[in-house]
């Protein structure tokens, strides 16, 4: 299945993917090289958890978590 995963702010890119059937949002985030848990993923205007099922033609934003002190 394909899936799209736009980053934002920082990156600003999007990437197309090919996934698994059944794969989830932690599964496409971990495909781009990237760590889950630096990343908020949107699908639509509401945030979705990492273990959610992802469906062919699925567009997710991942917005960068930033953090610091």
């Amino acid at each position: 299945m394909r899936v799209t995963l736009h980053l934002l702010p920082t990156r600003k890119e999007s990437r197309r993917i090919e996934l698994e059937k059944g794969a989830t949002v932690e599964a496409a985030i971990r495909a781009i090289g990237l760590l889950p848990d630096a990343w908020i993923p949107i699908r639509g205007n509401e945030p979705v958890p990492l273990d959610e099922p992802l469906e062919d033609g699925d567009e997710l934003k991942l917005i960068s978590v930033v953090s610091g002190g």
